[in-house]
């Protein structure tokens, strides 16, 4: 093997390349990058069995080949290097890099046909999805994602078909939930699958912008998305999803529309007196108004403060981690936020105060002491 290449170029390809190296590992070629040169191009390859990127780049090719070397090593000599071409040659195992700065060194490599093979997915039967719409959908749902071992299949992202030629993205933890959808392009999405966030986010890493294209190809547990020049690869999570439409309330016998700022600003502000486990404050529902309070036993501390809202209901309570509520404000970019209730222990829908919202939130409440 043996070519040329910008060192810009490379540089960017290894630092793309580097997410799927992984920190720890107890298979060692993990730790390596795989390069292969053939027509007229450079393959950067990296893998930690879950998710693999490999990204392609122009170079001056004399000569084909391929060569795994330590990841680390190699981002950390280029990145070192004068902004000025590059030569690599493969001799005896050993990776040779010259620049035509002067700087010369050798690393030892290990044989390509050792490197995990990604997954091969045909071309046809994909779809395409601009990247804004991706992110928009992500962005609403991501936070949601489980961490509990216990449960894997709420550790990703569930991307469905939906009716009317639309798709959606939900993910839950038990006490948050979030759901986006959106139109879906010709011979999109055909059944339901569960996306690890680690994939999604390194998508959109690459995916800059909102108009760029990103080809999608799901098959036998695995999918790949290509932006550009960048391939992502990832194993799929094994389902089922949950039922989530079981927790979403059919009917509400309360429901307060209130300004979005206002709202979280007074959250913001009464939280500094919550407890600092539970994050708790109360909501208390009156015609008109709506007052947020707090209180800290262990500090002999509380706070409150209002807001006018609209509701023309009977006087009611519900408690809500903080956190979790303000994270909820912060994705709903109308000026107005909509929240609709049933009983104090029950979920608790929070949307855009839209005729026809296309996402929405679920937070369940804490238990208030009276």
């Amino acid at each position: 093997m043996q070519f040329t290449v910008a060192k810009s170029a490379l540089l960017e390809a290894l630092q793309i390349c580097s997410s799927a190296v992984p920190g720890k590992s107890t298979l060692p070629i993990l730790q390596n990058f795989l390069l292969t040169a053939q027509n007229g191009e450079l393959l950067v390859t990296a893998t930690d069995l879950d998710l693999g990127v490999r990204m392609a780049i122009a170079v001056d090719l004399r000569q084909a080949g391929d060569i795994v070397v330590p990841a680390r090593s190699l981002v950390d000599i280029v990145r070192e290097l004068p902004d000025l071409p590059v030569e690599f040659a493969v001799k005896d195992f050993h990776l040779v890099i010259r620049s035509e700065g002067g700087f010369s060194c050798r690393l030892a490599g290990v044989d390509a046909a050792e490197f995990p093979a990604l997954p091969v997915l045909e071309d046809e039967g994909g779809f395409t999805i601009p990247s804004g719409v991706m992110r928009n959908l992500s962005d609403r749902t991501l936070f949601a994602v489980s961490n509990d071992q216990t449960r894997l299949s709420l550790n990703g992202v569930y991307w469905e078909p939906q009716q009317n030629g639309r798709m959606a993205m939900v993910a839950t933890d038990g006490h948050r939930l979030g759901f986006a959808t959106a139109e879906s392009s010709e011979g999109g999405l055909t059944h339901g699958v569960i996306v690890p966030p680690k994939a999604i986010n390194q998508v959109l890493r690459v995916a800059v912008g909102d108009e760029t294209l990103i080809d999608v190809h799901l098959a036998d547990g695995s999918a790949r998305f290509r932006s550009g020049v960048v391939e992502i690869f990832t194993k799929l999570i094994e389902g089922p999803y949950p039922n989530y439409g079981q927790v979403v309330p059919k009917a509400s016998a309360r429901a307060a529309t209130v300004h979005r700022d206002e709202f979280a600003s007074i959250v913001r502000r009464v939280a500094t007196l919550a407890n600092r486990n539970t994050r708790q404050v109360r909501l208390s529902f009156a015609p008109g108004r709506l007052e947020v309070s707090a209180q800290n036993l262990d500090l002999g501390g509380e706070g409150r403060d209002s807001v006018s809202v609209e509701y023309a209901g009977e006087p009611f309570d519900i408690g809500f981690n903080a956190a979790y509520l303000l994270e909820i404000l912060k994705l709903i970019e109308t000026p107005q936020v909509r929240l609709k209730m049933n009983q104090p222990t029950q979920a608790c829908v929070l949307e855009p105060a839209l005729e026809a919202p296309e996402n929405f939130f679920i937070l369940m409440p804490l238990r208030l002491s009276d």
